[in-house]
């Protein structure tokens, strides 16, 4: 929704971090001057993640099981199965698909103006920041409204009536090794177009993004199956349900003929049941299904390790928001002018050419740092040569981080520039409609200030980084016979995530530079 000149490495950062003068908090137009100085908060919460590994090394000491965790079915109780109801179900589909055709339709026609037009404030800020944080808190709801998802399972139900119970799919396989490539790939799009596309506030631009990418969804599961696409190529519900692993609820199958087709789930074992198995839910009978109450963070454990491609989608999650985080420091600024100066009058856009260098260069250097502590990782663990092993099993200790620096990153945001759609309700074309009385709705800037946002921030990275330290240790406890072995082999690890704790911490404190 911005324009930024900004290109730098994620070392560059660690330079700086300790280094760093008096600094303050921001949200939105305020300033909080934090009450000690900065290093003193980064070393503290360094030091909360430093000593939330050694209780766990103390502390952890038997090989906890995937999808074994204390559980509360919500379907046990009347509001739970009324919220499971299919005519509830379908109830929040329809509003929900028919807010997505207002987003279409105000984009097209409406007024210009991003503050103006109920298409803009809807994509960037609700539909993205917010149900993120649905997701990773409370559950994966975007399983229940994807409209790319119940428009086309629609079209299949009509198709088979109308065919007399003729597939609409042609249901092909992906070519061998593209596992989520093509989610990886729409993921980094979505990603450049809301960091650096300069054209990502103009409400008929986004509607024109979200017809093609509607169009080529509805393609890809015609070609190789709904539920397919959406666990392989659709990138929105690999990014959701990787954010709702962490959430305290999840959905569970004890079924094991309805699971036999299933194979998109998060775990599956005899004892644990499959779980976040969703076309195995609603196949299953009532009473082999849960939806339970979980701890968080518990669903990050892996039944089975990921793919190549899914471990690469995570890095690029976590790098794309923490860049830009960075995008908005005065340090990324001065190296993107720096580059800017480098290639001036090499093109006509410049600033767009340093913009996108960046936003496609960061996830590489992410990576590859990621890659050299997994090394690391396999030297201390005593099986060096392992990289090919050991990197897709503890990427998913990483979702944590990436949910903390959302959350932290995009709290103001979703909080401020979140009530323009308050307005927009009653006016959603920008036309002077007052629908429901709240066309003229002001934007409240206090209803957070720079010092709950920044205590929030510090908050949700370290924890999230605590969290991280533990699925990380947890792993190591399952892949190595020796207990000391896998404590040893999270000893680099662990210097990972103190430092980006330290980084994240250093990113969310500097005033936003636009």
């Amino acid at each position: 929704m911005k324009s930024r000149l900004a290109l730098a490495g994620f070392l560059a950062g660690f330079a700086i971090i300790l280094g760093a003068g008096p600094a303050s908090a921001h949200a939105f137009g305020q300033r909080y001057d934090l009450p000690l100085p900065l290093w003193m908060f980064i070393t503290g919460g360094a030091s909360a993640v430093v000593l939330s590994f050694a209780v766990i090394a103390i502390f952890l000491r038997h090989k906890p099981e995937p999808g074994i965790y204390p559980t509360f079915n919500l379907l046990n109780n009347p509001a739970g199965r009324f919220c499971a109801q299919p005519a509830t179900l379908t109830a929040v589909r329809v509003l929900f698909v028919l807010v997505f055709l207002l987003i279409l339709l105000t984009g097209f026609f409406g007024v210009p103006s991003p503050y103006q037009n109920f298409s803009v404030v809807m994509v960037w800020v609700i539909a993205w920041v917010g149900l993120a944080f649905i997701c990773s808190l409370l559950g994966n709801f975007w399983a229940l409204i994807n409209p790319w998802n119940a428009i086309f399972a629609w079209a299949e139900a009509l198709y088979r009536k109308l065919s007399d119970g003729k597939e609409l799919s042609r249901r092909r396989p992906l070519p061998e090794g593209w596992g989520t490539w093509p989610a990886f790939i729409f993921f980094l799009i979505f990603a450049w177009m809301e960091i650096t596309w300069p054209a990502s506030s103009v409400p008929g631009n986004v509607a024109t993004a979200i017809t093609v990418y509607s169009l080529l969804t509805w393609f890809g599961m015609y070609r190789h199956g709904r539920e397919r696409w959406l666990s392989q190529g659709e990138a929105f519900s690999v990014v959701f349900a990787l954010f709702a692993r962490f959430a305290i609820t999840e959905v569970r199958v004890r079924d094991a003929k309805a699971v036999e087709a299933d194979t998109f789930h998060d775990i599956e074992s005899d004892e644990a049941g499959c779980v976040n198995g969703y076309g195995a839910f609603f196949k299953a009978d009532p009473e082999a299904r849960e939806w339970n109450l979980r701890p968080p963070g518990l669903g990050l454990r892996a039944g089975r390790a990921p793919s190549y491609s899914l471990m690469f989608f995570v890095l690029l999650l976590l790098s794309t928001v923490t860049y830009d985080g960075y995008t908005e420091t005065e340090h990324f600024q001065q190296l993107g002018l720096l580059v800017y100066k480098q290639i001036q009058g090499l093109t006509g856009d410049t600033v767009l050419v340093v913009e996108t260098i960046g936003i496609a260069s960061f996830p590489l250097l992410l990576i590859s740092v990621y890659l050299l502590f997994i090394v690391l990782i396999g030297l201390a663990g005593g099986v060096p040569g392992k990289i090919g092993l050991l990197a897709p099993v503890f990427v998913f200790s990483i979702i944590p981080i990436s949910i903390a620096y959302h959350l932290s990153h995009y709290l103001s945001l979703l909080l401020v520039e979140g009530q323009i759609v308050i307005g927009r309700l009653s006016d959603p074309f920008g036309f002077g409609w007052d629908l429901f009385g709240t066309a003229g709705y002001k934007v409240d800037i206090s209803v957070i200030s720079a010092k709950f946002a920044w205590f929030f921030s510090l908050a949700a990275i370290v924890v999230g980084h605590m969290v991280a330290v533990y699925l990380a240790h947890a792993e190591a406890m399952r892949i190595y016979d020796d207990r000391g072995k896998a404590l040893r082999s999270q000893l680099p690890m662990l210097a990972l995530m103190v430092g980006y704790t330290m980084l994240s911490l250093w990113i969310i404190a500097q005033p936003i530079m636009l």
